[in-house]
């Protein structure tokens, strides 16, 4: 069964970084890859988005009911980290290739970026319990360092250069974002 395969290769991904994350795929098979692996998790999340009473309250309308969750979920899990995905290897791609450390093409980044993110889909479906969240953040960190390990592969670089490009990035982010803040604040209290 496909599915099987995948989730297969996505449990790979996570106990073997270093020889898993090493094949190449084109951006629409990294994309495949990536939704093929989510259905499994995303099915769990669902069911237990359903059974387990809801924890978490929406600032508007209260507790939030099971159906948002599910909602939220499917949203999350099939359309934001897709999006998240392509900016995010796109970022990492940019940065690399102006600090001239990257030299394969941007489908390379994105499959990294795909392979890296696998860990936390895997086990999303334990966000609707009540340590769930706690339990993802490790997995979240798992996914970083796969990201690492990944971008060296697929880039053929080392990981303390794809360490030096991610900072790099998220340092230049954060400054564009202050400063876009800032002048925001000012544009918006004239």
């Amino acid at each position: 069964m496909i599915i099987v395969d995948k989730l297969k290769e996505g449990f790979n991904i996570m106990v073997r970084p270093d020889s898993a994350t090493q094949k190449k795929r084109k951006i629409g098979e990294a994309l495949l890859f990536y939704y093929k692996v989510s259905i499994v998790p995303l099915i769990l999340y669902i069911i237990f988005a359903l059974v387990v009473p809801p924890t978490s309250t929406d600032l508007l309308t209260g507790p939030v009911s099971s159906s948002k969750l599910v909602l939220w979920g499917l949203l999350f899990i099939w359309i934001e980290i897709p999006i998240s995905l392509f900016v995010a290897s796109l970022l990492y791609h940019l940065f690399g290739k102006l600090f001239k450390i990257f030299h394969s093409p941007y489908s390379n980044t994105f499959t990294a970026t795909v392979y890296g993110i696998v860990p936390y889909i895997l086990f999303y479906w334990l966000s609707p319990l009540p340590l769930g969240v706690l339990l993802l953040i490790i997995f979240e960190i798992w996914s970083l360092v796969i990201t690492v390990v990944a971008l060296a592969y697929q880039q053929k670089t080392s990981t303390s250069k794809v360490v030096g490009i991610m900072i790099a990035a998220g340092i230049i982010i954060f400054i564009i974002l202050v400063l876009t803040g800032v002048e925001a604040a000012i544009l918006s209290s004239s």
